[in-house]
């Protein structure tokens, strides 16, 4: 068996720019958190002070996935010869039924809103929201270019952020410049329905690695045809392609080697595997075979056991 290895200080740069990229937005959102808290509080606007405990609630997801690209970053052992990169996949898993949730709860307030709009005083929460806005904003940029689908997860809690932080200046604007109370809460109802979509996108995505389902635009047939064009491959068998994490794709396979060296055709393989598919994880186990002439031309079948025995000897 040979093996292609993934270079670990690509994965650790880029946990590395990932944990910088968490801890700035984190510090954002708690920052928001907190003049939302005391805007609120000043302007007697129960949107603000919802908005700033759905701050606060994609804070601690935030934290969770802070702490699990750190995770992820320790060495593997005996017992998990992977490591911990699952780690990043569970937590962006958590955090997507996490959208969901909080998702249901904005709609329900913002449903409560529509049915018994409540008076603020609309000039304070639009400069408390345009800070969020600004907020929210940074945080989504710094968010943005990651392959990880923990940080991925993370940006969607900033965005559905974003969202309610647009419909809270929406709001403010309406509220200024005509007195109608119910934009908030019919604007909101609006972000729901993205975050929701955000949200089964990201599930689908995750439940996808964790069930070790071939990587979107990887063709297994494809692949394996691209194989057999290497010269000395007569066959190529028991293939699978998988994601263990975000940008670290896995390839096995069995290949038939005949009339050739198997480590130049494992060697030609792993080639073809990181050039043509960016994969570069890969292990291949190559097979020696010898093939019996057939007197028509047709196709050729291995030789028996016995014979691969006796051309070993």
């Amino acid at each position: 068996m040979a093996h292609a290895r993934a270079n670990p200080e690509d994965h650790g740069h880029s946990h590395t720019s990932d944990r910088r990229r968490l801890a700035i937005a984190l510090v954002l959102a708690l920052g928001t958190a907190a003049m939302e808290v005391i805007g609120g509080v000043v302007s007697g606007s129960l949107a603000l002070l919802a908005d700033a405990g759905h701050v606060v609630t994609d804070a601690t997801a935030l934290t969770l996935a802070l702490a699990a690209v750190w995770i992820s970053n320790r060495p593997h052992t005996r017992r998990l010869t992977y490591g911990y990169h699952r780690v990043e996949v569970l937590t962006a898993s958590l955090n997507g039924l996490l959208l969901f949730g909080i998702a249901a709860l904005v709609g329900w307030h913002a449903v409560e809103r529509l049915r018994t709009p409540s008076d603020v005083e609309s000039g304070t929460l639009l400069v408390v929201a345009a800070f969020g806005l600004g907020s929210n904003v940074i945080a989504l940029f710094m968010l943005h270019g990651s392959e990880s689908v923990n940080v991925r997860a993370a940006r969607l809690h900033v965005l559905s952020d974003l969202g309610g932080s647009v419909a809270a200046v929406a709001a403010g604007l309406i509220g200024v410049t005509t007195g109608w109370d119910r934009a908030d809460p019919a604007l909101s109802l609006v972000i729901v329905v993205l975050v929701c979509v955000g949200a089964w996108r990201l599930l689908n995505d995750t439940i996808s690695i964790l069930m070790q389902r071939t990587p979107p635009g990887l063709d297994l047939a494809e692949m394996q045809r691209a194989l057999r064009t290497i010269p000395g491959v007569h066959a190529v068998h028991d293939v699978h392609v998988w994601t263990v994490t975000s940008g670290f794709v896995v390839f096995t396979a069995h290949i038939e080697v005949h009339r050739r060296d198997p480590f130049d055709v494992v060697h030609d393989a792993v080639h073809l595997l990181e050039d043509r598919y960016g994969i570069e994880h890969a292990a291949i186990h190559p097979e020696r075979v010898r093939l019996l002439d057939i007197e028509d031309g047709g196709p050729r079948e291995p030789a028996s056991e016995d014979a691969r025995a006796a051309e070993s000897a």
